[in-house]
């Protein structure tokens, strides 16, 4: 019978291809949540980082004395150019809900803040500096839980 190499080399090659097939989706599902990760890990220091310019920018405006209206319309400016809103929308689109969550916890605190300030409130008020320890207390919450998204057991960034 002529027909018994014939099914073994068929069947030889079907089981080395689907081998080969499963071996190249295990690699490209590895290799796509490495990279799903990277651009995690990227908006998450994108963001930390646009809520500490926004901060450190508020600080300033709080520390100077100028009219009401410059004062208003430079903190507005100084609010919006770092661009923690875009980053937070894309926030959104890729980070689990608990990291939208508190991302939006810590920007609120710090919108309360612009408000504050622009207002007229200066560094030494209770009230800027009740914020300040809201504004600490949400973005260590925010570092933990990105912390935890990307593998990290514990949050260094504990006070």
């Amino acid at each position: 019978m002529e027909w018994i190499p014939l099914v073994s080399t068929g069947l030889g090659a079907a089981i080395g291809v689907g081998s080969t097939l499963l071996a190249d989706r295990a690699r490209w599902r590895r290799d796509r949540a490495g990279q799903d990760l990277d651009v995690r890990r990227q908006l998450y220091a994108d963001y930390t980082a646009a809520l500490s310019r926004i901060r450190s920018a508020l600080h300033e405006c709080a520390q100077e004395d100028t009219p009401t209206a410059e004062r208003t319309r430079r903190v507005r400016e100084e609010f919006l150019a770092p661009g923690a809103y875009e980053i937070r929308h894309q926030l959104a689109i890729v980070a689990p809900p608990e990291i939208v969550d508190a991302a939006r916890s810590a920007f609120v605190v710090l919108r309360d803040t612009r408000d504050l300030v622009a207002a007229g409130a200066s560094v030494g008020d209770v009230a800027y500096g009740e914020l300040g320890e809201r504004l600490d207390d949400a973005v260590a919450a925010l570092r933990a839980v990105m912390r935890l998204d990307l593998g990290a057991a514990k949050s260094i960034t504990r006070r």
